[in-house]
């Protein structure tokens, strides 16, 4: 994601720019896509950073925007009047006409300003989206973050409009999973906000954000290893199928939330327990048991229509 502040020396670009999205924006969720809906072709979105417990790191926006995506550290207009903030992205954006924003969007010194101060100030159109809401929850990041902190991931699931998901690089486990319990795609988490610990069902995909790569079916586990070691972990054991993993990165997408982190005295009771976990993963991912390679690409489609919607607009196990 490019700095908003670098528009000034990309003057060919900024001017093309005349509609602009404002919030922090930090889910993409369902109720931020309403506002992009509402952008024209040279339409733009402005993430107003705080950088407090991110359900989305910024690095990880673009893939859900379907038009250019910016960041601006909140220290830049935290102190401005309503008329310097207006004024700061004129100077940056001279050809905007148009402003997007949530029914709720505060701004400037101590939040002091609303909607209808922007629509005083700012002589182009202000267009203010009203409340969201799924089966009446309004969507807001701060719920989202509440009800998978929880372990309320079906609903997250769905004010978020996709699964959630953890990215980060492939990292080496404790070395005992492929020998004596099951192997593990073992993952270092970039920044994003950690669900309730436990065991869930969901997809692994190997290497970088991605439309077309395959989501494989997946058991993980997010927590302390209880019975091992203690350390934190955040694992994903592939269903039926070995790969040799070549990619760096993955992606893991939590889809159904199985059961709490618990403690056990033996690792035959742990691995007994890991076998009782992947059959459930397996009835609540709808594949097929020793299935899974072939049910893989179609079993990836739990986020690929709202991928697709995004890229339509745009024209392994290592124990």
């Amino acid at each position: 994601m490019l700095s908003f502040l670098s528009l000034a020396k990309q003057p060919s670009l900024a001017h093309n720019i005349t509609s602009l999205a404002l919030g922090k924006f930090d889910g993409m969720h369902s109720a931020h896509q309403v506002l992009f809906e509402k952008l024209g072709d040279k339409g733009a979105i402005l993430c107003i950073e705080s950088n407090q417990g991110e359900l989305l790191p910024q690095k990880y926006r673009a893939f859900y925007a379907k038009c250019p995506i910016f960041s601006l550290p909140l220290e830049y207009v935290r102190s401005k009047s309503d008329k310097e903030f207006v004024e700061f992205l004129l100077e940056i954006l001279p050809n905007l006409k148009c402003l997007v924003v949530g029914y709720d969007f505060r701004f400037g010194k101590e939040r002091h300003y609303y909607t209808f101060d922007l629509q005083k100030r700012f002589q182009g159109e202000v267009v203010v989206v009203e409340e969201v809401f799924y089966k009446k929850l309004s969507v807001h990041s701060g719920l989202i973050k509440e009800l998978l902190i929880n372990g309320n991931l079906k609903q997250a699931n769905k004010l978020l409009g996709r699964p959630y998901e953890i990215r980060g690089g492939i990292v080496r486990g404790q070395g005992i999973g492929a020998k004596e319990l099951v192997a593990t795609i073992n993952l270092q988490n970039d920044g994003f906000l950690l669900p309730k610990e436990g065991v869930y069902a969901g997809f692994v995909q190997l290497g970088a954000q991605s439309v077309e790569s395959p989501k494989y079916p997946a058991v993980i586990f997010i927590g302390n290893r209880l019975s091992t070691d203690k350390s934190f972990a955040i694992e994903g054991h592939l269903l039926g199928m070995k790969l040799e993993v070549q990619q760096k990165e993955a992606g893991f997408f939590l889809v159904k939330y199985l059961r709490e982190n618990k403690h056990f005295e033996h690792l035959s009771e742990l691995k007994e327990q890991i076998g009782r976990d992947i059959e459930r993963a397996y009835k609540a991912l709808k594949c097929e048991n020793r299935e899974s390679q072939k049910n893989a690409e179609s079993a990836g489609g739990t986020n690929e229509g709202f991928q697709s919607r995004i890229a339509s607009s745009k024209g392994i196990n290592n124990g």
